[in-house]
């Protein structure tokens, strides 16, 4: 099976945790019943999304200001030079969210593990009971600016013009056939915009194959030598959407952060397609 460039396999990873940093980037989306895998791969620390976020009064796990983000990775123990795994219990959920979040800041050093904690129980490898611990703290600093990120304003701006906007929900929410999962939100879709449901690009909580991955994108329209931008129903899997197109060495990718939770909320133009 053909690696994606930026995903990590449990063996790789397994008997080499000194040349990594660990973090379980779990996430469930609030009331879900958590029948996930157990267990936390030895040494890794817990990275909370919701918490180490820029608060806001409706959408949780807004991407961090660079002050947040360097206080959380000094706090870990995570320095600069650090390549860091992120993964989670679903599988290649939520954790692309995180390594998005670390790419954002500027650190190149950073992987999803794929299949995370499923695949690693899959293989006999060990867990532990107990989230582990900094050795020690870091010094943290963030590095460029943002650029792969897209506010609500921004892409108001961009609904006429030719841009690729790409939805990571499931196909019935994007055509508003299917009620959002969150309250108080219209169903439908940005006008314009295009169908690629994360979860077609995963097979048994890991992602499918490079070749496959790339036949599902070529079949759907969507150019990656052009600008995408990409959007969910709150961020996670418009993340991973990401993670798959920059593995694709797409050049212009940006996650509209507010996705869904934010449009569908607001009086922004809505389609709802047949």
């Amino acid at each position: 099976m053909a690696a994606l460039k930026f995903a990590i396999s449990p063996e790789r990873l397994q008997g080499n945790f000194e040349n990594y940093k660990i973090l379980d980037a779990t996430w469930l989306m609030p009331g879900a019943k958590d029948d996930l895998a157990k267990g936390v791969i030895p040494g890794a620390q817990f990275f909370d999304i919701d918490e180490i976020a820029t608060p806001h009064p409706t959408l949780k796990h807004m991407l961090p200001d660079k002050d947040l983000f360097a206080q959380a990775c000094s706090a870990l123990g995570i320095s600069n030079t650090d390549h860091v795994v992120c993964y989670d219990r679903h599988g290649v959920f939520s954790a692309p969210r995180l390594w998005w979040t670390f790419r954002m800041f500027g650190h190149e050093k950073v992987s999803v593990l794929n299949g995370g904690l499923p695949a690693w129980i899959s293989k006999g490898f060990k867990t532990a009971a107990s989230l582990g611990a900094p050795s020690k703290k870091a010094h943290y600093e963030t590095g460029p600016s943002l650029s792969g990120v897209i506010s609500y304003s921004q892409l108001i701006d961009l609904l006429d013009s030719n841009e690729q906007i790409v939805d990571a929900r499931p196909t019935g929410r994007f055509l508003g056939k299917v009620p959002e999962p969150r309250a108080g939100l219209r169903g439908g879709c940005i006008p314009g915009s295009i169908s690629l449901p994360y979860g077609e690009m995963v097979e048994d909580g890991m992602f499918r194959p490079a070749t496959e991955l790339a036949d599902i994108i070529g079949s759907s329209g969507i150019d990656i030598n052009r600008p995408i931008i990409t959007t969910c129903g709150s961020g996670i899997t418009a993340a991973g959407l990401s993670f798959i197109f920059h593995s694709f060495e797409a050049k212009n990718i940006r996650v509209y952060d507010g996705s869904w939770s934010e449009w569908g909320a607001s009086d922004a133009p809505v389609e709802v397609r047949q």
